[in-house]
């Protein structure tokens, strides 16, 4: 009796001193800002000071910061999603969907409003109007791009149990298109030229949301011919002969594949487009000189590389200039489907602009639009985001 009564002392203490000792090195060892595969910031604390105990802001942060910084954490967050592909094979896993040889990502059941969806698309066509307006104020012209996500791209490759959003689509690209042609603002809906063009497969990515090069490059093109013909221009449209294509030898980690710890691959690899009479140019990022360069490529040939190889990443805002002055100017704004688009757009112009209003917050687009006056703007988003008022869907609000 004794011997068990010193057993079940040994197991209690011995489960207390490994929490203890988890908890010492979760609050001990130094805290990490991002979350490599989660793609996100991890919670930090508040300082801790007599004012943030009392008014609760320190308080309120130790659980975030435990949860997000607990010892062992990715190797239990790896083991948890090995078991759900492998083992239990759930159909959807940290957010995404394996299906057919891809990673899709997994969107929430819904039933789509018509009515809202109208009002959205309303609103966000005004606030277009407002801004092809202010573009046209100074004598410049305004374009906006809507292209597909990897949902809309691969509908069929869902599972029938799961939602692809084709009900969704089905109201809000007819919502926006007769929206955006009523107040006569240029709209470019990339969905039906790859239609045309037979949906390429490979001009999507499998294990991430984005286009891949042929998607980037074929929107690229779409829009510098558009401009030529519009404006009567003769700028250069980087095809054939003047244009090398490589693929990365490097394998391709995705979003998706990266919410999934790299477990699965879809054998992907990132292509890009080099043109064959380089033009020198400088770059700033924010204010600061940068790399002249549009790929950020990998130190070597077996590194994994991200979609952040097209121009570094999403940057609040980049300059380019080719220092050409007798070629116009061009702004692109929007999420990170404009990264590989400036990858080639660049080429055209003598001064290349971009802003990502999630980054960016020294001033309205409208404004900075205003300050720089750009000859060409144009705005670039997806299906997903085409009637989000947040970030690149606000051009008139600072973004906080």
């Amino acid at each position: 009796m004794r011997e068990k009564k010193w057993a079940d002392w040994f197991i209690i203490l011995g489960f207390l001193g490994f929490l203890a000792l988890a908890l010492a090195v979760t609050l001990l060892r130094p805290k990490e800002g991002w979350s490599y595969y989660e793609n996100r910031k991890l919670a930090q604390p508040e300082a801790l000071s007599v004012e943030t105990v009392l008014d609760g802001t320190f308080p309120a942060s130790v659980e975030p910061v435990l949860q997000d910084h607990a010892a062992g954490r990715n190797t239990l967050l790896r083991l948890s999603a090995w078991a759900d592909l492998h083992l239990f094979h759930r159909p959807v896993v940290n957010e995404v969907v394996p299906s057919d040889g891809m990673l899709l990502g997994f969107n929430p059941y819904e039933t789509p409003d018509p009515a809202a969806i109208t009002a959205q698309a309303e609103a966000m066509a005004d606030q277009l109007a407002r801004l092809r307006d202010v573009v046209e104020g100074y004598g410049g012209r305004f374009y906006y791009v809507a292209v597909p996500g990897q949902y809309t791209y691969f509908a069929d490759t869902y599972p029938d149990f799961l939602n692809n959003r084709e009900a969704y689509t089905a109201l809000e690209l007819p919502a926006f298109t007769q929206a955006m042609a009523a107040r006569d603002v240029p709209l470019l809906d990339m969905g039906p030229v790859l239609e045309d063009l037979g949906s390429p497969e490979e001009y999507y990515a499998k294990g991430d949301y984005h286009y891949q090069f042929g998607g980037a490059y074929v929107t690229y093109q779409a829009i510098l011919n558009q401009i030529n013909r519009d404006l009567g221009l003769d700028l250069t449209v980087l095809e054939g002969d003047s244009l090398t294509v490589e693929t990365l030898p490097n394998p391709y980690l995705g979003s998706r594949g990266r919410k999934i710890f790299g477990l699965e691959s879809c054998g992907e690899h990132l292509t890009i487009g080099l043109p064959r009479e380089p033009i020198p140019f400088t770059r700033t990022d924010g204010g600061a000189p940068a790399e002249s360069t549009v790929y950020d490529l990998p130190a070597n040939e077996v590194q994994e590389v991200l979609y952040s190889v097209y121009m570094g990443g999403d940057i609040g805002e980049t300059v380019i200039r080719t220092h050409r002055p007798d070629l116009p100017s061009l702004l692109i704004y929007g999420d990170s489907f404009t990264n590989p688009v400036e990858c080639l757009a660049y080429y055209s112009f003598d001064e290349m602009r971009s802003i990502d209003l999630r980054h960016y917050k020294d001033m309205t687009l409208a404004d900075y639009i205003q300050t720089c006056q750009p000859d060409i703007v144009v705005g670039i988003r997806d299906y997903e985001a085409l009637l989000s008022p947040y970030y690149n869907g606000s051009p008139f609000q600072v973004q906080s």
